[in-house]
């Protein structure tokens, strides 16, 4: 099957120019180093906002101690249920951005969104963040057997989403229908020396910050493990892979490798590059581009339904 490359032309819209204008302003990238080596991003997920609870049965489970949230409409409700796994470097809690995003999608997928609250590094390392993510993973495909699952994920959930996805493959476990990566981040070890030429243009995110969440997560596991870096896994047998990213984002170095990777290998990928576009700009929801995206997203869960 021929991948799907959708290379977009229109020239980044005004509000995006100026978010990115202000992050190097502010020293954002520097930002980023410093909160990861002092450990200061917030632990607690953001709350979910009342709007959610308005207009959407919000139910509550706890995991190992750690919070679920199940979002699904009140009427019309799909036959999708989404796993959204949030980024955040492996550091960083849920945003209230986070929850705006999520709050998108089921206006426009009428889908049931399953939001955990997983294990963050340097408490906990990636062995624990996938033996909570198991436990989460068998009670969806309890609760929901007869639905459509997909993966989803931002950053680091992106990478997460797609490692998580490669372990019960090889385990023989129910594998998503789709898997849906906004600047998914393949690979913590950050080696790839194509590296250098997009950090000119990244004013978020800090390489040796990177590198040291990553070293951080990983734990006792190598940084090249498939769980905690799924570009060096295997890509066979599992559900059709969106990819969206923009080309001022550092991680797009690994995202354009990675499709290669499965051109060779000749499987199919969705994959949708956006010009000047920063990293993981999906969460901010008032963007054109994230209307963009969102439009993109619920069309390609309407193919899962159909």
């Amino acid at each position: 099957m021929t991948n799907m490359d959708n290379f977009q032309t229109a020239s980044p819209s005004f509000e995006s120019r100026l978010i990115q204008f202000f992050m190097g302003v502010f020293g954002m990238k520097k930002a980023m180093e410093k909160k990861i080596r002092n450990n200061t991003y917030s632990k607690k997920p953001a709350s979910i906002p009342r709007s959610i609870y308005r207009k959407y049965k919000v139910e509550i489970e706890e995991f190992k101690g750690r919070k679920v949230w199940t979002i699904s409409p009140k009427i019309n409700e799909s036959n999708t249920t989404i796993l959204f796994l949030h980024g955040g470097a492996y550091y960083a809690n849920i945003t209230q951005m986070h929850w705006q995003f999520v709050e998108q999608l089921l206006v426009s997928t009428n889908a049931t969104i399953i939001v955990p609250d997983y294990p963050l590094a340097p408490e906990s390392k990636c062995i624990e963040t996938y033996q909570f993510i198991n436990a989460v993973y068998a009670n969806l495909i309890s609760c929901h057997p007869t639905k459509h699952i997909v993966f989803m994920g931002d950053s680091a959930g992106g990478g997460l989403a797609l490692g998580f996805a490669q372990k019960i493959s090889n385990e023989g476990i129910k594998q998503p229908e789709k898997i849906v990566l906004f600047s998914p981040w393949l690979d913590v070890s950050m080696a790839n020396p194509e590296i250098v030429k997009y950090d000119k243009l990244d004013n978020i995110l800090n390489v040796t910050g990177l590198k040291i969440a990553g070293k951080s997560y990983a734990g006792d596991l190598n940084v090249k493990d498939f769980r905690v870096s799924p570009i060096y896994g295997d890509f066979s047998n599992l559900g059709k892979i969106s990819i969206f990213i923009g080309t001022n984002d550092v991680l797009l170095a690994d995202a354009r490798k990675f499709k290669q990777l499965l051109d060779k290998q000749q499987i199919y990928l969705d994959y949708f590059e956006y010009p000047g576009m920063f990293h993981d700009w999906v969460v901010v929801s008032n963007l054109r581009e994230t209307k963009e995206v969102i439009k993109w997203v619920a069309s390609l869960l309407n193919h899962t339904n159909s």
